[in-house]
């Protein structure tokens, strides 16, 4: 669309410039006659030049004042100011519109000639003449594949397609062009020797032998060299694949496919995620779209090739063919899987000392991994695995079957308690996970947290739920491959259930997969997404912001790496077991790859944003410690013992200052007790604290009737029988306070003016009469002072305990929302879950109005005084989610990018801005508001701030370690593909072969090497210039994936 058309821009006159023109430009030339009595003159006018344009306005007055003309003329300096100047403005026209505003707008127009110069395609179009060759033949051929569009005759056009044997020709039959091929006009594919060269004993190939390219499906004739012996020109499949067709069969092979087609297809599904059906059809398809033709279907033939060139190139990328045959046998566990670069790995990467780093730097050696669950690589009851038992499972990522099938059938039921406030469909639905008619529900998967490289023999299939003995046999399978000695942080949605008896589980495991268990070389976290999901507990014991060493890692890894693989499912699902694993395999080594070969880029992000937030947040810390030097040392002090294992008090974990509801009924109980054991008479057998706590219930009672009455018509019989026996129950109970009314608070009957004998209103309208309910006059009476003492206690417990409540209910509508968006498939399911999130609601609803309740009566009861509460009234927007600061701020600033500038998204991120999208809610300790209070909440932002000061200082730390280590780790492959060069010492093809493969790689790898060293020597500072130099917005995560926000 293009922009609308704006107004014309006014300019100032050229006089405003210091001078003037006349309305003409012209020059008067003055001039003597021939007797020199008389001065001729005669005025010379010149064309005027077109309009002036904007770029005009800003030349100065000495490029007007300075101009000298190179002509030199009589008079010619001599301008005259006149009344005819110039208009002080004139308009201009508006820009003219630019083709880019509506690139369709020209096509539009022009659409019918388009239409005709395709229709001249059909025909043979100006091409009506002899072949260019000058035989007399006729030129009735033509090519589709070739540009040109040339016709030529039948010798031409064979000759031109020696080398070119599968592209698609038309003959002109008079009338139309008809498809024909070229195994029809006589062309032979030679095999066994050099282009051009003849064979004395060529062998044609079965009728009918069908070659699948990248655009047609069509027969040839192939003609099988015989003139030479086998064990020089190879059997039948060998000539083929030396002419780059992959034959169907090694046996008498009739279907064969290029090469060009299964490169290209290979790269179309492993980035596309294509499925073989949809891409051997569309060649299908385009070879003949309506289906005339006798077409031959080698789509079978199709996928069971393709199964043999992934895995083909699998051993060829692991080197396989570079060893000798018998070394085929030996591939160890996981030994083709693409390894990580910036991992740790003691044999590769890591000095000889690494062990001896102080504890201060350690971590930086640390191995993160995450581990996670995904549902939609299912497999149905099709095949079995006798029948199709895989090419290379066990050699990369899945686990090798023969073990882990009979752990799997023997690992029974999970039977695991929750003790955390989210409900975990990890463990909820460890057992019920969707099963029916499916042989594999879905895949658990073990990966690099920090760059999201799969993990070798990560990967295990699941029968019903993410079971606990299922994820821990992925995990260690993956781990004994890597150093035992290495520290390992785990990241798991539910490690704070997943942890729990971690250690004594893994001892159950089949001792091939069985890791070491050292209980200080692990750690637990929960991921920076999922964790806005889990309770307060868990945020305080499992958040990677609190945790020493953690750096910026947000274990989102698995998440981001199933956004990738998930669409591999439409195909899978349909596969035999061997077949798809296979295929998962090398999915997953495709995504390892992009990976290892986006470190460069990634790393260096990082490291730029990682420094200057570094920077931002030790300023930030260190005017936080001026502030408060004298509890720095104490706070220091207790968040360092907690991190290094001396203290197990989480400083982080504030505790409740105040009493519960429960705790006043026991301080009231406990102090009438100790009455009437001193002998003090009771008014009545009812004490004053059950009176109250008796109002307190009716009242709750009539705001839940009232909520009922709200939500429900009351319009059945069952309904309404229930209603009534409700408000007979609460007149009843109404009753029985009015007496003890009379007992202990008289004062309030008689001084009320409400008719308290009227019986007739709705039980859930009547006032009870508590302290709060009173007017001021009344509640400074001195009998009232006890009573208005006590309600004060209660109303603050129920607004510790609702609090609590409605926090609670906050979080279990998050984890019920993501469940039901993740897991939730079917009609059935979705009512239940629907219900779920209604129930819970009501009951969120409940816990806040009984909030607002006890807010409003405490504030009577303080006189009007809501300052004196502690808690600020809870509005429906303060009833949300705890959100991470940091990830919101990025989250808006990812919508900035690219449309506001610099100065906009440096108040963005001022600080402290970010805390105000966190719910207060969550950051409220006592009702009392004393100085305890305010102590513990200071005491808590500064640790905060600390974390996140430390936390980017480590991150600064890991990254130049990663960066270390992914060069070391490249060079040592290029010395390990240099040394398999070497190794081969034979003279013949293939080992020339093998020879350059290895020597390519190794260049390969070096090539990386350079390549990342010039992303990291140059990308700081350009940033850094282009920060101080540009407005252009540039915050430093300029990724489109969660992988820029660590």
């Amino acid at each position: 669309m293009s922009n609308p058309r704006k107004r014309g821009r006014v300019l100032k006159s050229i006089p405003e410039l210091s001078f003037a023109i006349e309305d003409t430009p012209h020059l008067r030339v003055a001039s003597l006659s021939a007797d020199g009595r008389r001065v001729k003159e005669r005025r010379i006018d010149f064309t005027p030049p077109s309009p002036v344009k904007h770029r005009g306005s800003r030349l100065q007055v000495e490029q007007f004042t300075n101009f000298q003309d190179d002509i030199a003329m009589p008079g010619a300096n001599e301008i005259n100011n006149s009344d005819d100047e110039l208009d002080d403005t004139e308009d201009v026209p508006a820009r003219r519109s630019n083709v880019a505003d509506n690139p369709l707008a020209e096509f539009k127009g022009k659409i019918f000639d388009y239409l005709k110069e395709f229709m001249q395609l059909e025909g043979r179009g100006s091409e009506l003449r002899p072949c260019l060759c000058g035989q007399t033949e006729e030129a009735v051929y033509r090519c589709r594949d070739c540009s040109s569009g040339r016709l030529s005759c039948k010798p031409c056009l064979l000759k031109e397609h020696r080398c070119r044997p599968f592209h698609y020709v038309e003959m002109w039959n008079g009338a139309f062009f008809q498809r024909t091929t070229l195994k029809q006009l006589g062309l032979k594919i030679q095999l066994g020797h050099p282009q051009g060269h003849m064979c004395l004993m060529p062998q044609s190939s079965r009728s009918g032998f069908v070659v699948v390219d990248i655009d047609s499906i069509q027969e040839v004739d192939v003609q099988f060299c015989m003139c030479q012996e086998p064990e020089h020109v190879g059997e039948h499949w060998q000539q083929l694949i030396r002419y780059e067709l992959f034959p169907a069969t090694t046996h008498q092979p009739h279907t064969a496919f290029t090469f060009r087609l299964l490169r290209f297809f290979h790269t179309l599904t492993l980035q596309g995620k294509v499925t073989a059906y949809d891409f051997y059809y569309a060649i299908h398809k385009r070879t003949d779209g309506v289906d005339l033709g006798d077409l031959k279907n080698r789509y079978e033939a199709f996928t069971r090739v393709i199964r043999l060139w992934r895995h083909l190139k699998i051993l060829k990328r692991g080197g396989m063919g570079n060893m000798a045959e018998s070394s085929l046998q030996s591939i160890k566990r996981g030994g083709l899987a693409v390894r990580c670069l910036a991992c740790p790995n003691p044999a590769v990467n890591l000095p000889d000392d690494w062990q001896l780093a102080a504890s201060s730097q350690s971590f930086i050696y640390r191995k993160f991994i995450a581990v996670d669950a995904c549902f939609r690589l299912k497999r149905r009851l099709i095949s079995s695995e006798e029948q199709d038992p895989g090419l290379g499972t066990g050699y990369t990522y899945f686990v090798p079957q023969d073990e882990y099938r009979p752990f799997q059938k023997n690992s029974g039921e999970q039977k695991e308690v929750s003790h955390c406030l989210s409900d975990l469909a990890a463990i909820s639905q460890a057992n019920t996970k969707y099963s029916k008619g499916y042989a594999t529900t879905g895949v658990v998967l073990c990966i690099c947290a920090r760059h999201e490289v799969v993990e070798p023999n990560g990967a295990v299939d699941l029968d019903k739920g993410e079971k606990y003995a299922l994820t821990d046999y992925a995990i260690s399978a993956s781990q004994t491959l890597s150093d035992e000695c290495l520290t390992r942080v785990l990241c798991y949605d539910i490690a704070c259930q997943y942890h729990r008896n971690f250690f004594r589980r893994i001892p159950n495991l089949p001792d091939s997969v069985q890791m070491p268990v050292y209980e200080d070389r692990w750690e637990f976290a929960v991921p920076k997404l999922h964790i806005r999901g889990h309770g307060v507990d868990c945020q305080q014991n499992f958040s990677l912001h609190l945790q020493k060493g953690m750096g910026q890692s947000d274990g989102e890894g698995s998440e981001r790496h199933w956004g990738n693989e998930g669409p591999v499912a439409t195909s899978t699902r349909e596969m035999g077991p061997g077949h798809r694993r296979d295929t998962i395999d090398d999915h997953f080594q495709s995504y390892s790859h992009q990976k290892r070969i986006g470190l460069g880029d990634l790393l260096g992000r990082r490291l730029y944003e990682a420094e200057k937030q570094e920077k931002v947040h030790a300023e930030e810390f260190t005017r936080f410690c001026e502030s408060q030097q004298e509890h720095v040392a104490e706070w220091t002090k207790s968040v360092a013992d907690w991190e290094n294992g001396v203290s197990k008090d989480n400083p982080y974990v504030v505790p409740d200052l105040g009493d519960t509801e429960k705790d006043v009924r026991l301080a009231y109980a406990q102090a009438e007790a100790e009455e009437a054991r001193k002998g003090v008479s009771a008014l009545h057998e009812i004490s004053p604290s059950a009176f109250m706590e008796m109002m307190l219930e009716i009242e709750e009672e009539q705001q839940l009737l009232l909520l009922d009455l709200r939500s429900q018509s009351y319009s059945t019989v069952h309904q309404k029988t229930e209603l009534i026996s409700r408000r007979a129950r609460l007149h009843r109970a109404i009753g029985r306070i009015r007496n003890l009314q009379k007992v202990y608070t008289p004062l309030v009957l008689t001084a009320t003016s409400l008719d308290l004998t009227n019986s007739s209103s709705e039980p859930e309208l009547i006032n009870i009469l508590l302290p709060s309910d009173l007017e001021q006059s009344l509640l400074s009476n001195p009998e009232m002072k006890s009573w208005v003492e006590m309600e004060l206690k209660f109303r603050r417990g129920q607004l510790r305990s609702s609090l609590h409540k409605v926090r609670s209910h906050v979080f279990i509508r998050r984890g019920l929302h993501q469940k039901r968006s993740m897991d939730v498939r079917g009609q059935r399911e979705s009512t239940k879950a629907r219900k779920q999130l209604a129930r819970n609601d009501e009951m969120l609803n409940e816990s806040k109005q009984r909030f607002q309740k006890a807010w409003n009566a405490a504030k009577a009861l303080l006189g009007g005084r809501d300052d004196l509460i502690g808690y600020p009234y809870l509005t429906d927007d303060d009833v949300r989610p705890l959100e991470d600061p940091d990830l919101e701020v990025k989250r808006n600033v990812r919508k900035m990018k690219g449309t506001q500038f610099q100065e906009e998204q440096r108040k963005l991120l001022v600080p402290g801005e970010s805390r105000k999208t966190t719910s207060w809610i969550w950051n409220q300790f006592d009702a009392e508001g004393d100085s305890s209070s305010m102590h513990a909440a200071i005491r808590l932002e500064w640790m905060k701030a600390r974390a996140r000061s430390l936390r980017w200082k480590e991150e600064v730390l890991l990254l130049k370690e990663e960066m270390r280590r992914t060069k070391v780790s490249l060079e040592h492959e290029a010395q390990e593909w240099l040394s398999r060069a070497a190794a081969d010492t034979e003279r013949n093809a293939i080992s020339e072969g093998t020879t350059a493969y290895a020597l390519r790689q190794a260049a390969i790898q070096r090539g990386l090497s350079t390549k990342f060293q010039a992303i990291w020597d140059k990308k700081r500072p350009e940033k850094k210039r282009k920060e101080t130099s540009s407005a252009v917005p540039n915050d430093g995560s300029d990724s489109d994936s969660e992988e820029g926000d660590l």
